[in-house]
């Protein structure tokens, strides 16, 4: 069990006691309106730091793998989103026992670090050692939410909390923007050597100007558990992406998946008999959050192969006798993706006011219908502009959808008593969605090259075809998990209080 304790054990209006840790009305310490704000700017810029780690590096990746010479380039995404998922839960409860303040400056430093690596790296080996442990940086957000719940005004929270998930929203539109100037003017490594500075000035100012929570919990923490997940998602993935050239059916990737799901198996029995477990495994119980795991998963994983596979077909050169490639920059992506994020945004918004009047469910298989059509739009056709950017825009209007759907999704699938534990799960379910994909994306895709320039594969078309192809695959399967759920059907307010 766990037990809440403060580190000022006089209870003041400005402070949760120790024996109710609950919000302050008026935050920790006596403090303006304009005081919060600016306490609001920094956390929301800090947030976005996580969701630029992943805009500005994706259309890094074609760069990446010239200067590399490497077809191993799925794993600087892979190792990223592998290491965030299983550290952001562990951090979560250190941040929990030891101070949220505390930990986000740990995981800003991580960031910065990882970032920095990346950015001097003389071998490839050394790129996924930043990135690894850039990784460990994907714990500020869900740290950033749990510091605003604790120290900031009732009055103002719903709003900070608003203002910071529409942050990490217009990075979708200005992420590419960004990371075309910086890729085109300065290679990729001025995107690591700019995500290394962010952090560093935000987490100066966290440490001058944010409060520190005044609430602890003690807790024990999961090591054992998080090193088993961890290493059965590895051998899972190293398996996914070797076995183009081991052969499918060798004995080493057959090895691979059969230790992974051993693991897992020793991991999830692991689980049920400790008292705080990294994943609770009572909470996977019940159609209402296994059909929202699923629609996670795979809503994730068909984000992260649209962009992905995005950032190849327009960087290609025309001149190399594939049958796709727009031969342009990387700042030439912004033509595409601009219309895109503003697609998603607004989708976004829109998600709030149907769930508050049908649902949240509805939203959620629309969303998933249109990145379906545009998934197999793309499929069909993504040799020219115009058609390219209207199979991404379909794409885009589902991914706004259901990327605001199913936060919604957690809170009706879930009482209570099990939404924290809940939600951690189903971002950890992302992540490994992410991962999983992008594996399965570069592995299809190693299947089929073209041809070999500078040391870099180019890929056939048909390998981008039957990606696109899975990735609509994969919004079918999300679009019928959405259908099975028997929750997410009556309006928002309502289904909270049930």
């Amino acid at each position: 069990m766990t037990a809440p304790s403060t580190d000022n054990p006089s209870s003041t209006p400005s402070e949760p006691s120790s024996d109710n840790p609950t919000l302050a009305i008026e935050g920790v310490g006596n403090r303006s309106t304009a005081g919060w704000i600016g306490i609001l700017l920094i956390l929301c810029l800090l947030s976005e730091e996580v969701a630029y780690a992943f805009n500005l590096v994706t259309p890094a990746l074609p760069s990446m793998a010239g200067s590399f010479e490497t077809s191993n380039i799925a794993w600087v995404s892979t190792l990223f989103t592998l290491s965030g998922a299983i550290s952001a839960p562990l951090i979560g409860k250190l941040a929990d026992r030891d101070g949220k303040k505390k930990w986000l400056l740990i995981a800003t430093a991580c960031m910065a670090a990882g970032s920095l690596i990346v950015a001097i790296a003389p071998t490839f080996s050394v790129v996924l050692v930043g990135r690894t442990v850039e990784g460990l940086g994907l714990a500020i957000v869900p740290i950033t939410y749990s510091l605003m719940r604790d120290i900031f005004p009732k009055r103002m929270l719903a709003m900070a909390v608003s203002m910071t998930t529409a942050g990490i929203g217009v990075t979708t539109i200005t992420g590419p923007v960004i990371a075309g100037v910086l890729i085109d003017n300065f290679g990729f490594r001025g995107v690591f050597f700019a995500l290394a500075l962010f952090p560093i000035l935000l987490g100066a100012l966290v440490m001058l100007v944010v409060p520190e929570s005044p609430i602890r919990v003690k807790t024990s923490i999961d090591w054992i558990g998080g090193i088993l997940l961890g290493l059965s998602i590895a051998l899972l993935l190293y398996g996914i992406g070797e076995g183009g050239t081991w052969g499918w059916t060798s004995w080493k990737t057959l090895l691979c998946a059969i230790a992974a799901v051993a693991i897992f198996i020793g991991w999830a029995r692991y689980e049920k008999r400790i008292e705080n477990p990294l994943i609770d495994i009572a909470v996977l119980r019940g159609r209402a959050v296994v059909t929202t795991l699923v629609a996670q998963f795979t809503g994730q994983a068909v984000i992260v192969l649209q962009f992905v596979l995005l950032s190849f077909i327009v960087q290609t050169p025309i001149a190399l006798g594939v049958t796709y490639g727009l031969g342009e920059s990387a700042s030439y992506m912004a033509r595409l993706t601009t219309p895109a994020g503003v697609a998603t945004v607004a989708m976004g918004l829109l998600v709030g006011i149907i769930a508050e009047r049908r649902g949240a469910r509805l939203p959620n298989w629309i969303g998933f219908a249109l990145m379906a059509i545009g998934s197999v739009s793309l499929a069909l056709s993504h040799k020219e502009f115009w058609p390219i950017l209207l199979g991404y825009l379909v794409y885009a209007f589902g991914a706004g959808l259901i990327s605001a759907a199913i936060p919604n999704l957690v809170i009706a699938a879930a009482p209570v008593r099990l939404q924290a534990v809940t939600a951690s799960t189903v971002n950890v379910v992302g992540s490994v969605g992410s991962a999983v994909a992008v594996q399965i994306g570069f592995a299809i895709l190693a299947l089929n090259i073209a041809t070999v320039a500078d040391g870099t594969p180019i890929y056939a078309g048909i390998g981008y075809t039957t990606v696109y192809f899975v990735a609509a695959g994969l919004a079918i399967v999300g679009l019928a998990a959405t259908l099975l759920m028997p929750h997410g059907r009556k309006p928002q307010s309502v289904e909270a209080l049930t």
